[in-house]
């Protein structure tokens, strides 16, 4: 009983979406192109930020991941060396058996922390090398 009522209403929206679709068309005035812009509308320095930005959020991902791992293998480490042991429970989230223990707050405070730095130092590099490359302006 109760698929068939909501097929039934999800049959009414369908057919309620597509009668009220032709009304929704919009005549949008003939906006012209946008000017490209020119050779040096931009100083250097504000195109080497942008650049340092785009490397940074683009390299954030990756710098999150090699972080998280680094930091669990450090915690198993130490935790190991204190135990005397290998201690399997402090392994990184990523390869930790069921029942490990999770990172606390602080932990992905200081994960966050060297993500965040490993993206700046990529994107300090990339600039260092492209300053060392001969430019063909």
């Amino acid at each position: 009983m109760r698929s068939t009522v909501t097929r039934i209403a999800a049959v009414i929206m369908l057919v309620l979406v597509a009668v009220t679709l032709p009304g929704q068309t919009v005549d949008r005035p003939v906006v012209p192109d946008a000017e490209p812009y020119e050779e040096n509308e931009f100083p250097p320095w504000a195109r080497d930020l942008r650049r340092a930005e785009i490397v940074a959020f683009g390299s954030f991902p990756v710098a999150l991941l090699a972080a998280r791992l680094l930091y669990g293998f450090g915690r198993f480490f130490a935790a190991s060396i204190a135990a005397g042991e290998l201690s399997s429970a402090y392994l990184p989230p990523l390869v930790a058996p069921p029942g490990a223990v999770p990172f606390d707050r602080r932990d992905n405070a200081r994960v966050l922390v060297g993500a965040a730095s490993l993206s700046v130092i990529i994107a300090v590099v990339d600039y260092a090398l492209g300053r060392r490359e001969p430019s063909d302006e």
